[in-house]
């Protein structure tokens, strides 16, 4: 994308005298005379659903990336696509006319053939226009393609912004940590002042942005429409062993009615680890018939549980070396029957919970059992 800012204007060339008509009347006979060009406003190149928006203390463009082989199969070859701001005063009843906009405009940024292919058509294309130094002006934009032989597509549409000063700037020193029960707690410092220098800061609320580190763009909010009214944020909808990245915005209420973003806080990259076991095993009962133990307990209420260890011991005072696990993997029913016992023997019993992620609850109550 290249940057510029000379004043942008029609450019048409204009016979000011019998003499330079002369001039161009023979130039023209001399050469050879080509086809003539379609009018260009009869090609599709005109872009259409623009928008600009106030985010933080600069201003969001989007604009629909062009059909480009579409464009090409019609005649016009895409160059590059330029786009324009002109300033005005802040409450102008109308818009300006396209020459008018055109005659006060600065070229704000260039896209080259490029770019423009590169840009996958559904996400569209992005440009920012900021910081913005002062909030008393009116920012009007708009954009045109020009083809490789130098010809100018007609204008999209224009669009405004009326900047506000009293913007939050951007949530800093955002955290995230595990919590137990499936939760990540984010949280974050709130911003000390608005973009325009103000304070206190208008912040309505936050929005707060999660994407998987693989991912290219983030979604809508984790909090949907509502907004968080607390600098702190719950996660509950993810899975552990995943990278994320997340990111915090000040929300601060718009003159229209609408809202406004602050800028992105620092973005922090996370891996939720599931260290927490779930908790012991309860209900533990052991019965014994035709010289087998069966033991029985009630399910933990853990989401994330997949089974149950059995332990067993000569006697409830065993030494913590004297308990042997009878299952080699996590058993996933609450009854397991033991048959690896001999007849007039005692024996004790203990059953942990192991989780998901292989963490083992402590042991349950012991239970003893004679073999009858």
């Amino acid at each position: 994308m290249r940057l510029g800012r000379g004043i942008i204007g029609r450019q048409a060339l204009r016979l000011r005298s019998p003499l330079l008509l002369l001039i161009g009347v023979l130039a023209a006979s001399c050469g050879k005379v080509g086809a003539p060009l379609p009018p260009l406003r009869s090609l599709p190149a005109r872009l259409e659903g623009m928008r600009a928006e106030q985010q933080g203390d600069g201003i969001r463009l989007v604009l629909p990336r062009p059909n480009l082989e579409a464009l090409a199969a019609r005649g016009f070859v895409v160059d590059r696509l330029e786009i324009y701001r002109a300033l005005e005063s802040r409450g102008a009843v109308a818009l300006p006319s396209e020459d008018a906009f055109l005659e006060r405009a600065r070229l704000l940024a260039v896209l080259d053939r490029r770019e423009l292919a590169r840009s996958p058509a559904e996400e569209g294309l992005t440009i920012e226009d900021g910081p913005i130094a002062t909030f008393d002006r009116r920012r009007l934009y708009a954009a045109r393609l020009v083809d490789t032989r130098g010809r100018f597509g007609p204008l999209s549409d224009i669009v405004w912004v009326e900047p506000q000063g009293d913007v939050p700037t951007p949530p800093h020193a955002l955290r995230a940590t595990d919590e137990e029960q499936g939760v990540v707690l984010l949280t974050w410092a709130p911003p000390t002042r608005n973009v325009d220098g103000s304070a206190p800061p208008n912040v309505l609320g936050y929005n707060v942005y999660r994407r998987r580190a693989s991912d290219p763009h983030f979604g809508p909010p984790l909090n949907g429409s509502t907004l968080v009214t607390e600098t702190r944020l719950r996660d509950r909808d993810f899975q552990y062993g995943t990278e994320y990245v997340y990111l915090v915005r000040a929300v601060a209420p718009a003159r229209d009615g609408t809202l406004i973003e602050s800028r992105d806080s620092t973005p922090i990259r996370f891996t939720p680890r599931d260290t927490f076991p779930p908790a012991p095993p309860e209900g533990v009962i052991a019965a014994s018939a035709q010289g087998r133990i069966s033991l029985f307990w009630t399910a933990n209420s853990e989401p994330d549980v997949v089974g149950y260890y059995i332990y067993r011991a000569p006697s409830a005072e065993a030494p913590e070396s004297a308990w042997v696990r009878l299952n080699a993997s996590p058993h996933p029913l609450t009854t397991y029957r033991d048959e690896t016992v001999r007849p007039g023997e005692r024996y004790a019993y203990r059953i942990t919970a192991v989780d998901r992620a292989g963490n083992e609850s402590r042991p349950s109550t012991i239970v003893v059992q004679e073999v009858l």
